[in-house]
C-alpha cells in the first residue's frame, strides 16, 4: 500500500526526468480530479495505511463505492455496514452493469463480491487490463483461500470476509479510501506540475539562449533547441541521459572546445592527461560557480556560461552566445590601438609596450633598442603627387619595415611620417647596425604608384643599450633628437642617443 502514496510535496527534480524523457507510464490521462470525486480532503490525512488511527478517532473519509455482485445476503451485509458509515454506494448485479456505471461515475473504490470463482476473477482481470480503471482500489469480498489468492495474483489490492464485523470492515475500508486519497493527492501533483513543466518547455524554447537544468546528481534533465545547437547535441544523446561531465567529455572528444591549437570540429581527440587536467578545472568552477565564464569553440563562437545553484540541489545554466559582442570589443580595441592605414601599433600601444619592457629590464639584464623613423621628403610627396600616392607610400614603407623585423619586435606608426620600432631583445651593437643597414637599403627601394616613381629615403635615432631611470616618454624624446642630429646631417643617415 504504501508504494502508491506520495510525499507531501515532491520534488521537482523527483520527476522531472520522467515527465520530460518519458520514462514515467503512470496514466494520468484517467484521472480526472474535479469530476465528481467524493474524497473531500484534498490534502492526505496524517495517518496511513500502515499507521491508521483508532477507529474513534478517524475524520469523517467517505467515497464513491461501486459494490458488485448478485443480490445475497452477503452483499446486504456489506451494503449495511457501509451505508452506515455515510459512504456513497452504486450496486452493480453483473459486470457488464459495473462497467457501465464505471464509464459515467467517478468511482473511488470497487468491492467485489461475485461468488462464482470464473466471475469474480474475469471481472478483476478485466479491470485491472483497462488503464481507465486499474487504479482504483478492487477488494475481494470473500475468505475462500483460492479465490483470494488468484484475484491478488491478477491486481486486487486486498480482501475482507463478507462476515466481518461492521466497525472493523469501516475501518478496512477507511484505510483504502484515505490510501486513495493520498493517490489522488499524488496525481494532483504530478497533473500540476507537468502542466508547469510544459509552460516552462514552452517558454524556454523562446530563449535565444541555450538553457538547460541538471538535477542534484548533476543529471541533465531539461534543455532547449539553442543549448543541443550549440554543443551539436543529437535528441538521442539526451534521452539516453546525460550528467555533466560525460557532457563535457562528449565535447572534448569532438573538438568542440578551442583547446590546444584546435579549430575543426571534425578531429578526434583522445582523453589524455591534458584532459584530465582541463576537466578538473572545469568541474570545479562548476561546482562552485561564482561569475560567469566564457567557452571558446572550435567553430569561432564564443558562449558565456552562467550557473546558478538551486535551493533544492541542482543548477539552472544560461548559455548566452557572445561571439559578436567580444569580436566588437576587440574591434574596439584593436582601434585603440592600432594605426587604421598601415594596421601598425599606435602611440598608445607602443608606449605600453615601453612601459613593459623597462619593467622586464629591472628585472633582469636587457639590452633592447628603440628606433625612431621619420622619411624624408614625405610632405614634398604628399603635396606633389596627392594623399593617395602619401598613403600608398606609408603603407609599402610599413610592409617593408615588416619583413626587416622578428615576430618578436614591435613597429608603430607614431603619425604623420614618423615610425618607431621597439627591438625587445638586442645581441650587441654591430648587429643593431645590421639590421638599420636593412632598414634603409629596404625604405630606398624605388616605389612605383599610378605610373609614377617615387623615391625616398629616412633619418634614424637610435637609443640602445640598458637605458636606467627613463620613462617611455623620455626614451622617446632620446630617440627622436638622436633622429633630428641625422637629418641635419644630411639625411638618410642615422644616429645613436
Amino acid at each position: 500500500m504504501s508504494e502508491l502514496m506520495l510525499p507531501r510535496k515532491p520534488s521537482v527534480f523527483n520527476i522531472l526526468d520522467s515527465l520530460l524523457l518519458d520514462k514515467n507510464n503512470f496514466p494520468l490521462n484517467t484521472y480526472s480530479i474535479d469530476k465528481g470525486v467524493s474524497l473531500l480532503n484534498k490534502t492526505p490525512p496524517h495517518s496511513g495505511p500502515e499507521n491508521p488511527a483508532p477507529y474513534n478517532s478517524l475524520p469523517s473519509l467517505k467515497g464513491n463505492i461501486l459494490i458488485v455482485g448478485e443480490p445475497r445476503i452477503e452483499r446486504d451485509l456489506i451494503v449495511s455496514s457501509l451505508t452506515q458509515g455515510g459512504h456513497r454506494l452504486l450496486i452493480a448485479s453483473t459486470s457488464e452493469e459495473a462497467f457501465e456505471v464505471l464509464s459515467r461515475q467517478m468511482i473511488d473504490m470497487i468491492i467485489n463480491n461475485f461468488q462464482a470463482s470464473f466471475h469474480l476473477l474475469e471481472f478483476v482481470k478485466k479491470v485491472k487490463s483497462q488503464s481507465s480503471f486499474s487504479h482504483i482500489p478492487l477488494l475481494i469480498a470473500s475468505s475462500t483461500q483460492e479465490k483470494v489468492a488468484q484475484s491478488l495474483i491478477l491486481g486486487a489490492e486486498d480482501f475482507f470476509a463478507s462476515t466481518l464485523e461492521p466497525s472493523l470492515l469501516q475501518l478496512r475500508i477507511h484505510i483504502w479510501l484515505e490510501n486513495k486519497a493520498y493517490q489522488n493527492f499524488r496525481v494532483e501533483n504530478l497533473l500540476e506540475i507537468r502542466a508547469r513543466l510544459s509552460l516552462l518547455k514552452e517558454a524556454v524554447e523562446c530563449v535565444d539562449d541555450g538553457f538547460a537544468i541538471f538535477d542534484p546528481h548533476d543529471q541533465l534533465i531539461l534543455c532547449n533547441q539553442s543549448f543541443r545547437n550549440i554543443y551539436n547535441l543529437e535528441e538521442a544523446e539526451i534521452k539516453q541521459g546525460l550528467n555533466y561531465q560525460q557532457l563535457l567529455e562528449i565535447n572534448y572528444k569532438r573538438g568542440v572546445y578551442l583547446l590546444h591549437g584546435r579549430r575543426s570540429l571534425k578531429q578526434h581527440v583522445e582523453l589524455d592527461h591534458k584532459y584530465l587536467a582541463w576537466l578538473s578545472k572545469r568541474l570545479k568552477v562548476h561546482t562552485m560557480p561564482h561569475k560567469p565564464y566564457i567557452d571558446k569553440l572550435s567553430n569561432g563562437h564564443y558562449i558565456e556560461i552562467t550557473e546558478k545553484k538551486l535551493p533544492e540541489g541542482g543548477m539552472i545554466a544560461i548559455f548566452k552566445d557572445v561571439t559578436e559582442q567580444i569580436q566588437y570589443e576587440k574591434e574596439v580595441q584593436y582601434l585603440a590601438t592600432h594605426d587604421i592605414l598601415t594596421g601598425l601599433a599606435n602611440r598608445v600601444l607602443f608606449k605600453k609596450a615601453l612601459e613593459n619592457i623597462l619593467v622586464d629590464a629591472q628585472k633582469k639584464t636587457l639590452k633592447f633598442a628603440v628606433i625612431y623613423i621619420d622619411l624624408d621628403g614625405f610632405k614634398s610627396i604628399n603635396d606633389t603627387f596627392g594623399h593617395s600616392y602619401g598613403d600608398h607610400l606609408l603603407t609599402e614603407i610599413s610592409k617593408r619595415l615588416q619583413k626587416c623585423l622578428r615576430k618578436s619586435d614591435l613597429i608603430a606608426r607614431l603619425g604623420g611620417d614618423e615610425f618607431s620600432i621597439l627591438l625587445k631583445k638586442v645581441k650587441n651593437h654591430a648587429t643593431l647596425e645590421e639590421l638599420i643597414h636593412r632598414i634603409q637599403k629596404s625604405i630606398c627601394i624605388p616605389i612605383q604608384y599610378g605610373g609614377k616613381t617615387i623615391e625616398i629615403g629616412a633619418s634614424i635615432g637610435i637609443v640602445y643599450g640598458l637605458p636606467h631611470g627613463l620613462t617611455p616618454a623620455s626614451l622617446l624624446v632620446a630617440a627622436d633628437k638622436a633622429m633630428y642630429e641625422a637629418k641635419r646631417a644630411g639625411r638618410n643617415n642615422y644616429r645613436f642617443a
